[in-house]
């Protein structure tokens, strides 16, 4: 196992919060396309409209009802999500968001185990009563400019020169 070096908790990181966070916004968006084709005729079978207000209007008013689906699809999204972090970065040691901010995750070998600690809260997001560890994930990168589980994994997030 390796040496815990004290020095790398108090490194500053040189990605800004804006990279990061439009990169994963990119992200989440092509995650979002991927589920939303995957699963469109399920949807459609479910709920016969597209316009997205009526559609919140109708799960709304009808929650108990759409409730299954909703807690399906919040779950494939999640491992969807988890899937497409996690392998990307062990791989590429970036994700295509990344990649289009000229950013990537360092150490440039990044064993497996990291790659999946680090992505754990952006999975989270995506479910009912988990979310909780994405969110307590970026009130830490409000205010040490790292993600909490980026330092578990002993990762960060540096510039592509």
């Amino acid at each position: 196992m390796a040496k815990l070096n004290l020095n790398y908790f108090l490194q500053k990181p040189e990605v800004s919060i804006w990279k990061r966070g439009f990169a994963f916004l990119l992200d989440i968006i092509i995650i979002q396309i991927i589920v939303n084709f995957s699963f469109r005729s399920q949807i459609e079978k479910q709920i016969n409209n597209n316009n997205f207000f009526e559609v919140y209007n109708l799960i709304s008013s009808n929650y108990n009802l759409y409730a299954p689906l909703i807690l399906k699809l919040s779950i494939l999204t999640a491992i969807l999500s988890l899937i497409y972090f996690t392998l990307l970065e062990w791989k590429l040691n970036q994700t295509i968001g990344k990649m289009v901010f000229k950013i990537k995750v360092a150490p440039k070998k990044l064993e497996f185990w990291q790659a999946l600690v680090r992505n754990i809260p952006k999975a989270a997001l995506f479910v009912n009563y988990t979310f909780f560890v994405f969110l307590a994930d970026l009130f830490y990168l409000g205010f040490t400019k790292q993600r909490l589980f980026d330092k578990l994994a002993r990762t960060s997030l540096v510039k592509v020169k």
